[in-house]
C-alpha cells in the first residue's frame, strides 16, 4: 500500500493526530523564535525537529518486509536469556525467531502468517495458550529451559488405596551426584542415588496413611516439594494360611494382616493327619479365601489347587531349597519358575536385618518383580506369587514396622481382588487446567460430583464398567471429587505446571509445513525506548552547556 493510499485510508482519529503532530511542531517553532538571536538557535531547532520526527514515527510505526525461511521457527518466552537464543538459532540452523509478544502480534495481524509457517520451536515453560492453539496442527518441539536442580517432570497418584504402592517419578538435571528422598515427617522412607546430570527417577512406597496425605521430595538437604495424595479404606480380603510347620514368621504375619483388618484362616499341621484352624477376626460359615498363602510343601494340596483354577491368588514363602520348590510348584501348578544361584553364601542381606536366599528369579512371560525384593509373581489361570525372602520378623522387632509394611504392602497389592470402585487420577493436578478423571465402578455412573458442580461422565466403549470426566478445577487446596474422595489442586503458575499446560500441544500430529515468505519487520521497542531518552536528554542538557 503506497503512501496516497494510506492517506485515503485515512480514518476521523487519524486525520485529528495528524493535525495534533502539525500543531506540535508549530508549537515548537513559535516557541523557537523568541531564542532566534541565540547562538545555538540552529542546534535547538535541530533536537526538536529530530524529537519531531521522533514521535511521528513512534506513532506511525513504520515497517518493511524481509524474505526469510519460515520453514522453522523459534519463539522464545521472556524467562529466556538472549545468549540462549541465539545459541540455539546457530545449533539449529534456525533463521527467525520471535519473542512471545512478536509471534502472537504477527499471528494477529497477519491471518495468513500461521499457514506458512512450518515447525515451531518453543523455547522455556511461559507459553502462552492462545499461541500454542493458533499453531496447534504445526510440528511442535519443546526445548525446556530449566534451571539446573529443579524437578523437570513430577508423576504420581493423586487417589490411592491403603496398601497400594505410591510411585514418585520424575526428570531432574544435577550439577553433582546426590540422593533424593522420599520421607514421611522426619523418617525416611525411600531413597535413590542420583549422578551428575540428567536423570529420571523413580521411588516407590506402599501407601500406610487414610484421608488427605502427604510425603515430602528431599534433594539432599533441601525439601524440592510436598506429595500430596488422598488414601482411601482399602476393601479387607480374606486370607488362609496353610503351614506344615507354623513359626514365628508365619505367625507375625498372620497378626499384621489381622490388625489391617483382613480375615485370616490359619490350617497348619500339628501331627500326622492331624489339623488345627486358628481364625483372625470374624470368618463367615461360607469362608472362601482370596489369597492362600502356604510354602512349596503344600503346592500339591487340593484346596491350593482348586483355588488356583478358579482364579485366585497363591503365594508361596518359607522357602529353603529353591530348586526343589521351583520343581514342586511348576509340577503342581504348571507355572515357570527358574532360579539361578547367584552367590556361594548361604544366604544373601538385602538390609541390616533382612536376608534372602543366595538366587535370583529368572524372567519369563507374563511374570513381574514386586518392588526391589526378590519377589515375582506369574498370572496364568491364577496369580502365583513366591518370596526368596527369609524371616522378615526381625524387622518388628527391631521396631522397624515401615519396612515390613512396605515388604509385605507391596507383596500383597498384585495379588488381593480389585476394589469395588476405584478413582484413577494423575498427579499433580493444576487448577485451570484441564485433567481426566476415571472412574471404575461395578455400577454404571452417569454423573459424577466434582467440587460444588455434578458433571456428565462418558462411559468407556472398552470397558461398561469406566466412566471418565474431562474437568478443569478452578480453586486450590483439597478438592472434592464425589462423596468421599478428595483431590488437591496445585497453583498454575510453577514451572511444572506450565510445562504441563505444553503437553497436549506436543502430542499433535503435524499437518502443515513451512515455506519461504515475505515477514513484516517494525523497530524494536528497546531502540524507541533508546531514541526517547537520548533525544529527551539532549533538548535537557543543551540549555545548560
Amino acid at each position: 500500500m503506497n503512501l496516497i493510499q494510506q492517506i485515503q485510508n485515512f480514518t476521523i482519529y487519524d486525520w485529528l493526530l495528524a493535525i495534533g503532530l502539525i500543531a506540535l511542531l508549530g508549537i515548537q517553532f513559535f516557541t523557537l523564535r523568541k531564542q532566534k538571536s541565540s547562538k545555538r538557535f540552529k542546534i535547538k531547532i535541530a533536537l526538536n525537529l529530530v524529537f519531531w520526527l521522533i514521535v511521528c514515527l513512534f506513532i506511525i510505526n513504520p515497517k518493511w518486509e524481509k524474505s526469510t525461511d519460515s520453514n522453522r521457527v523459534l519463539v522464545y518466552g521472556n524467562d529466556v536469556p538472549l545468549s540462549v537464543v541465539n545459541q540455539l538459532k546457530d545449533s539449529l540452523k534456525i533463521q527467525e525467531s520471535f519473542s512471545q509478544k512478536s509471534f502472537d502480534k504477527s499471528l494477529i495481524e497477519n491471518p495468513n502468517f500461521a499457514n506458512q509457517v512450518g515447525k515451531v520451536y518453543i523455547v522455556g515453560q511461559d507459553a502462552k495458550p492462545e499461541i500454542l492453539s493458533k499453531v496447534a496442527g504445526h510440528a511442535i518441539e519443546w526445548i525446556p529451559s530449566f534451571k539446573e536442580n529443579e524437578l523437570q517432570e513430577l508423576h504420581w497418584s493423586a487417589v490411592l488405596r491403603k496398601g497400594d504402592m505410591q510411585e514418585v517419578s520424575g526428570k531432574i538435571n544435577l550439577t553433582e551426584s546426590n540422593i533424593l528422598y522420599l520421607k514421611w515427617g522426619k523418617q525416611t522412607i525411600d531413597s535413590v542415588k542420583l549422578s551428575k546430570g540428567f536423570n529420571n527417577f523413580s521411588l516407590k512406597v506402599p501407601v500406610f496413611t487414610l484421608g488427605a496425605s502427604s510425603f515430602d521430595l528431599f534433594l539432599g538437604d533441601d525439601n524440592l516439594r510436598s506429595i500430596e495424595f488422598f488414601a482411601q479404606k482399602t476393601q479387607a480380603f480374606r486370607v488362609l494360611m496353610i503351614l506344615t510347620n507354623p513359626d514365628f514368621e508365619s505367625k507375625t504375619l498372620a497378626d499384621w494382616l489381622g490388625r489391617n483388618g483382613n480375615q485370616v484362616k490359619i490350617i497348619s499341621t500339628v501331627a500326622k493327619n492331624t489339623q488345627s484352624a486358628v481364625s483372625i477376626n470374624q470368618i463367615d460359615s461360607n469362608f472362601t479365601p482370596d489369597i492362600i498363602i502356604t510354602d512349596p510343601s503344600n503346592a500339591g494340596n487340593s484346596l491350593v489347587k482348586k483355588a488356583y483354577s478358579e482364579g485366585k491368588s497363591i503365594f508361596f514363602i518359607n522357602l529353603s531349597q529353591a530348586d526343589l520348590a521351583a520343581k514342586s510348584i511348576n509340577q503342581a501348578l504348571g507355572t515357570n519358575w527358574t532360579f539361578k544361584r547367584i552367590s556361594t553364601q548361604e544366604n544373601i542381606p538385602i538390609s541390616a536385618d533382612l536376608t534372602a536366599l543366595p538366587y535370583s528369579i529368572q524372567a519369563h512371560d507374563f511374570q513381574k518383580s514386586i518392588g526391589d525384593f526378590p519377589i515375582a509373581i506369574q498370572k496364568k489361570n491364577g496369580t502365583v506369587s513366591v518370596s526368596l525372602l527369609n524371616e522378615t520378623f526381625p524387622l518388628m522387632l527391631s521396631g522397624d514396622s515401615l519396612s515390613y509394611m512396605k515388604i509385605w504392602q507391596g507383596a500383597l497389592h498384585l495379588l488381593r481382588p480389585s476394589n469395588a470402585t476405584n478413582a484413577l487420577l494423575a498427579a499433580p493436578v493444576f487448577k485451570d487446567s484441564p485433567t481426566e478423571i476415571t472412574i471404575n465402578s461395578a455400577e454404571s455412573l452417569a454423573k459424577i460430583k466434582v467440587e460444588k458442580d455434578t458433571v456428565n461422565a462418558q462411559k468407556s466403549d472398552i470397558n461398561p464398567f469406566s466412566s471418565q470426566v474431562n474437568y478443569t478445577f478452578r480453586a486450590t487446596g483439597w478438592q472434592k471429587l464425589g462423596d468421599s474422595i478428595e483431590v488437591f489442586v496445585e497453583n498454575s503458575e510453577t514451572q511444572l505446571a506450565k510445562s504441563h499446560l505444553l503437553q497436549p500441544y506436543l502430542n499433535a500430529s503435524p499437518t502443515k509445513s513451512g515455506e519461504s515468505q515475505k515477514l513484516s519487520v517494525e523497530i524494536p521497542e528497546w531502540l524507541w525506548l533508546v531514541m526517547f531518552v537520548l533525544v529527551l536528554g539532549a533538548l535537557w542538557i543543551e540549555p545548560k552547556v
